[in-house]
């Protein structure tokens, strides 16, 4: 560890260190924290990774484009060796040499593992998954009268969305399961920060309600303060509310 000490970095949740195709000069080691391998910037995850684990063997090889694309997914604190410091390290130490290739070795059984358990189980149809999910929606949310008129403003994107349901979720696409939010977030939401289904409004007896929804993270807030998840809130014309990072106003 003291050998590599100087060559810490430390990264935020949601940063990507690289992209797949981008030109890889450098190898990683996780010294604190988690991050995700993807096919992609898209939500198919390879693997995730943890303290002890190695990445960016591309390095090894010069000029090497990157095979997959990491995201930090959890505070990190991690090792970025330049390739020259690397294989100069690993003349002068054969121990860590049979190191690096171990832990690669897991990695790499892990990865096998993970894609295996994933192409074993067909993922449905996008095209049928979100045309089931919204036909079920249509069925279990009654329209809100016509002359009750409702928006949302979504202010990164100054974007207006009319509220025609009785229940509307809010939250960002699932490219897996094909799932779309009433509210889909997912282009305002850059940084990947709000859940799928993150936070709902329900229109009943005449007022509006705001609500976070179970396993929703990063937090829920409505004027500034804090949501306990499952518990409605009822909201007012030009209330401000806030998923993660993302505000949005509410109208009447």
């Amino acid at each position: 560890m003291d050998t590599f000490e100087k060559f810490i970095t430390k990264f935020k949740r949601g940063d990507v260190l690289y992209r797949k195709g981008d030109i890889q000069t450098e190898f990683f080691i996780i010294n604190k924290g988690k991050v995700q391998l993807k096919i992609s910037d898209e939500d198919f995850v390879i693997t995730v990774l943890s303290k002890g684990d190695f990445f960016g063997e591309e390095s090894l090889n010069n000029e090497q484009n990157a095979a997959y694309t990491v995201e930090v997914i959890e505070d990190a604190d991690i090792i970025k060796i330049p390739y020259t410091n690397l294989t100069e390290m690993m003349k002068q130490n054969t121990e860590i040499a049979l190191k690096i290739l171990k832990k690669l070795s897991e990695k790499h059984l892990k990865m096998q593992n993970s894609l295996y358990t994933q192409i074993s189980s067909p993922l449905p149809e996008k095209g049928k998954a979100a045309k089931a999910d919204a036909k079920a929606e249509e069925q279990t949310s009654e329209k809100i009268d016509d002359a009750v008129k409702a928006y949302l403003n979504i202010q990164r994107s100054n974007r207006t969305v009319q509220l025609t349901k009785a229940q509307t979720f809010l939250g960002r696409r699932d490219y897996t399961t094909g799932f779309i939010p009433d509210v889909d977030l997912t282009e305002e939401d850059e940084e990947k920060y709000i859940s799928r289904k993150h936070a709902k409004i329900i229109y009943s007896d005449g007022k509006f309600f705001f609500s976070e929804e179970p396993g929703a993270i990063n937090g829920t807030f409505l004027n500034g303060n804090k949501l306990k998840t499952g518990v409605k809130y009822e909201i007012h014309n030009k209330d401000e509310l806030t998923l993660c990072h993302l505000n949005v106003i509410f109208k009447i």
